[in-house]
């Protein structure tokens, strides 16, 4: 793991057992995101677009590499997220559940040198904003991993079980979006 990257899950482990943990995690992201550039380039510098970087009972980070030509099926996390994004802009939609049915409720642009939070209620789908891949990290309050939680079908809003091969299953072309 690159050392600035290292840095960073060390100062968002700390910030996750604060009796403040929201106020901390955001901290330490716009702390990060004062000079965006060294953790941009270790995010871009993997080939894969979703990396976990640290897990345990308080916390879960991920960079998190979103494509302008995909878009990540509706999903939940049950916890608390936290988003800093460092190059590119992430179009995160939003939804709510109304009487069982999935619902578009807005769409939340995220760009560089911001942050983002979402609740452990929220539901949300992700692609890129504009031409170019955006580069976040995620932070998660919690075990990310080890929570049972469901993605939803992009058409009826039915819970789907939340598996990787179910999350590629649905991730759609963000032409798609004009549809949502």
């Amino acid at each position: 793991m690159n050392q600035v990257i290292e840095e960073f899950v060390a100062a968002a482990r700390k910030a996750a057992v604060d009796p403040e943990p929201t106020k901390a995690v955001r901290q330490v992201l716009m702390n990060a995101l004062a000079d965006p550039e060294p953790i941009a380039d270790a995010i871009a510098a993997t080939e894969e677009n979703e990396i976990l970087l640290h897990e345990d009972d308080t916390v879960s980070i991920w960079t998190c590499r979103f494509q302008p030509d995909q878009i990540v099926p509706p999903h939940e996390h049950k916890m608390d997220v936290h988003i800093g994004v460092f190059r590119g802009a992430e179009n995160n939609i939003l939804f709510r559940r109304d009487a069982g049915e999935l619902k578009k409720a807005k769409n939340k642009i995220v760009g560089r040198g911001e942050v983002f939070s979402l609740g452990a209620d929220g539901i949300h789908s992700v692609t890129a904003d504009g031409s170019e891949p955006s580069l976040a990290l995620h932070v998660y309050i919690g075990p990310l991993m080890q929570v049972d939680r469901n993605l939803f079908d992009w058409t009826t809003g039915d819970a789907v079980e939340f598996t990787m091969e179910n999350f590629h299953k649905m991730t759609r072309p963000a032409a798609d979006l004009d549809l949502i």
